[in-house]
């Protein structure tokens, strides 16, 4: 198999009989292998690449936070290849979010440049059937000014 008109890439894809899916894991002490995030699927943010998987576990450490998806969207600035950071976040039952408390909670545990520019709350999160996360349906329903879409300020 190979890319289609991408010799090269294909090549480089499956160098040593190995395919490469850029899934970056790391073995636990008793063999058990865990995945960590995938190699190349940062966003670009003031030239800094983010992890959304970081952010989205900085996220669900918070206790008014039951399920997250990190996700970029074309950024205000305009510049080419950068994302201004989307949280969409499901609140955990009976709490309210605070998205200034969210931003003081995240100061602690990420850079600067790692907190999302906006929440936007959700119901729940979409999934596909293997449970990964359908940002793209979560992109298409952003609205920077809905009543759910909360703009942080850092």
């Amino acid at each position: 198999m190979e890319y289609l008109g991408k010799k090269k890439a294909s090549e480089e894809k499956t160098r040593g009989g190995v395919l490469r899916t850029g899934d970056m894991c790391h073995k636990d002490k008793d063999g058990w292998l865990y995945f960590d995030f995938r190699k190349g699927g940062g966003l670009r943010r003031h030239g800094d690449f983010i992890l959304p998987e970081y952010v989205e576990k900085a996220l669900a450490d918070l206790p008014e936070v039951t399920d997250v998806c990190v996700y970029g969207i074309p950024a205000e600035t305009g510049a080419p290849g950068e994302s201004d950071i989307v949280a969409a976040i499901v609140p955990a039952s009976g709490k309210a979010i605070d998205p200034k408390k969210i931003a003081k909670a995240l100061s602690v545990t990420l850079d600067k440049n790692s907190i999302p520019t906006y929440l936007q709350v959700v119901d729940e999160i979409p999934k596909t059937a293997s449970e990964k996360n359908l940002d793209r349906l979560l992109r298409d329903d952003f609205k920077k000014n809905a009543p759910n879409v909360y703009r942080i300020e850092i």
